[in-house]
């Protein structure tokens, strides 16, 4: 991709991000009520009656959703530190501060109690455990980690939320 080509795209997701931005607010607005509507958004919440009480289900699936975007997040920091690294852009201690990094933020996913998910997310923490020291070594790019974290993305995958992972570095 084009520097030109970098710009335009940027250009245009800016755009997207702000007219969403402004989407919401009006569709927040709109439901808060505005001036003259006769009643508080207080009263109005007091006298609906809620239609469905949350579920475990539904805590499960948030949980799993939240595991799956911050696993992205691990992804994403290893994909592209990776690419630097390669791309000698940078040295052995930075690619292993990045990595010890990724280990940390691993560490540090929440996961639902039970589940296809939860079960992958603890099968990856316990064979890449987190960094302590700012730069000490991980295992995060070895083969204890290609098993459990290709389980973990399949288990996103069925859940129905995909990892996602942004490349950024080398374009």
């Amino acid at each position: 991709m084009t520097l030109h080509r970098t710009r335009a795209f940027s250009r245009h997701a800016a755009l997207v991000v702000g007219a969403l931005l402004v989407l919401v607010g009006v569709t927040a607005c709109a439901a808060e009520g505005g001036p003259g509507d006769g009643g508080s958004s207080a009263e109005a919440a007091a006298t609906e009656t809620p239609t469905t009480t949350p579920t475990e289900e539904a805590s499960s699936s948030a949980d799993d959703e939240v595991t799956c975007n911050a696993f992205g997040d691990v992804q994403t920091i290893l994909h592209n530190a990776q690419a630097a690294f390669y791309d000698e852009r940078m040295t052995q201690r930075e690619l292993d501060g990045w990595t010890a990094l990724a280990s940390r933020v691993l560490g540090n996913i929440p996961a639902a109690e039970e589940g296809r998910v939860a079960t992958a997310l603890t099968a990856v923490q316990d064979a890449v455990p987190a960094v302590q020291a700012p730069l000490g070594p991980s295992n995060i790019l070895s083969r204890e980690w290609d098993v459990p974290g290709a389980e973990l993305l399949t288990a996103c995958e069925a859940a129905g939320f995909p990892v996602i992972t942004n490349g950024f570095i080398g374009g």
